[in-house]
């Protein structure tokens, strides 16, 4: 190693002794035992080393730091406890205060221990000389920094992680100081405003605001500024650098520095202007709905309306054509009946009568209101199975062969849910008067 230029000379401790005589030496002797007493104590390592970085005095806080006993100690190369990238950190620093003479103050480096952990020591280094003020190596503190380094690591990280998620969201993330002037953002934010990251710092939040917008804006941030209570989820519209508008979603958290003064704001901006669409669209379907569902529900009355007077217009026929028949056909017919001798005949006769009644009997209007998938032949049919004829009589009056009305009967049976049934036809149809 390069050695300095030689010193002015000193005074040796030989000299001071033989000058100042067993006092002097006595003191010199006690304040040497007081430093090694201290040096001992102390919780830091104190070490000393030579000119090739070989170990030659050290204190009990340098073994705790390193891992290895003193026999082990003494003697050994300081490159032994550091791996290359470390040991040319320490050579540089060490090398500089050897051509200087200029003690290093607080350098770091990782030390390896003897279990092969490591630790991070905070050291100092001092140029030794001897007597004659030649350089024989170096002396300092070091002290285990590790836990400190480890918090201050895993801060950057977490710093560093959150610095990634907020970078990478979709929503904005905001920071303004009391002023509103903004501080920090994530590219969310700049996609919402359309600005650039050198335009946004700095600018303040009125400027992407509208008057009616800002006076919001203002009173949901003043009322966190007083209560400290975050708010949540509050709308307002954006003006974006184009001029156009976005309606956006904000958060707002009231900032304060480690003594607990507010000194800003932050959140989350979320651009909300397509749900808002979404909402006036459904808002409109729904309103045209509700007046074509106020139009059906005036249809719907009207027709009620009409149907009522359909009905009482058909009640109002029904009873004209009963009186009609009961004054002009009916007594026709009931002559016709006196003067008939022949049975067959007079048997028609009586059919006749006994269908013109059917047709205004209530129970066929029933089957056809209550039942509307019977054809009209199966409700003449029915209606005179009430009336107790048999299928031939049947067949006569409508003037079909007995298997077509055989047919017919079995249709109402199917139509009636009687099929397989024990239940007879005309007593389900009497139990339905």
């Amino acid at each position: 190693m390069l050695k300095a230029a030689p010193p002015p000379a000193r005074i040796s401790k030989k000299s001071i002794s033989a000058q100042s005589g067993p006092a002097a030496e006595k003191a010199l002797k006690i304040s040497e035992e007081r430093c090694a007493l201290i040096l001992e104590n102390i919780q830091d390592g104190y070490y000393e080393v030579d000119l090739e970085g070989n170990y030659t005095s050290f204190n009990e806080g340098l073994l705790r730091i390193t891992g290895y006993t003193r026999e082990e100690m003494l003697g050994m190369n300081n490159r032994k406890i550091v791996d290359d990238y470390n040991h040319k950190k320490v050579f540089q620093v060490f090398h500089q205060v050897y051509l200087t003479g200029v003690p290093a103050h607080v350098f770091d480096w990782e030390c390896i221990r003897k279990d092969g952990s490591r630790r991070f020591v905070e050291v100092s280094v001092t140029l030794r000389r001897d007597a004659d003020h030649n350089p024989v190596g170096f002396r300092g503190i070091a002290r285990d920094v590790t836990p400190r380094k480890l918090a201050e690591q895993a801060l950057r990280e977490s710093e560093e992680r959150y610095r990634m998620i907020i970078e990478n969201i979709q929503d904005g993330y905001y920071e303004v100081d009391l002023d509103g002037n903004y501080t920090f953002f994530n590219e969310g934010l700049l996609r919402i405003t359309g600005y650039t990251r050198e335009e946004m710092l700095g600018m303040n939040n009125r400027r992407i605001v509208d008057e009616l917008n800002n006076r919001e804006v203002f009173r949901v941030f003043h009322q966190v500024y007083l209560t400290g209570v975050p708010a949540h989820a509050f709308d307002w519209e954006c003006i974006r650098k184009d001029g156009s508008r976005r309606f956006v979603e904000v958060s707002v958290t009231l900032k304060r520095d480690i003594h607990g003064r507010p000194t800003g704001f932050m959140g989350i901006s979320r651009d909300i202007t397509e749900r808002k669409k979404y909402q006036a669209e459904l808002e409109a379907k729904e309103n045209e709905l509700k007046h074509k569902n106020q139009s059906l529900e005036e249809a719907n009355t009207a027709l009620n309306v009409l149907m009522k007077k359909v009905e009482e217009h058909r009640v109002a026929n029904e009873e004209t054509l009963r009186n009609n028949l009961n004054k002009v056909a009916m007594p026709y017919l009931q002559k016709a009946k006196e003067k008939t001798r022949d049975k067959a005949a007079l048997d028609s006769l009586r059919i006749l009568e006994e269908s013109l009644n059917s047709i205004f009997a209530p129970f066929a209007h029933d089957l056809a209101s209550n039942f509307p998938r019977l054809t009209t032949t199966e409700i003449d049919v029915a209606n005179f199975i009430v009336q107790g004829k048999r299928t031939k009589e049947i067949a006569d009056v409508l003037s079909v062969t007995p298997k077509a009305i055989e047919v017919h009967r079995n249709n109402l049976r199917r139509k009636f849910g009687l099929t397989n049934q024990k239940t007879g036809l005309r007593t389900h149809l009497l139990a339905l008067r």
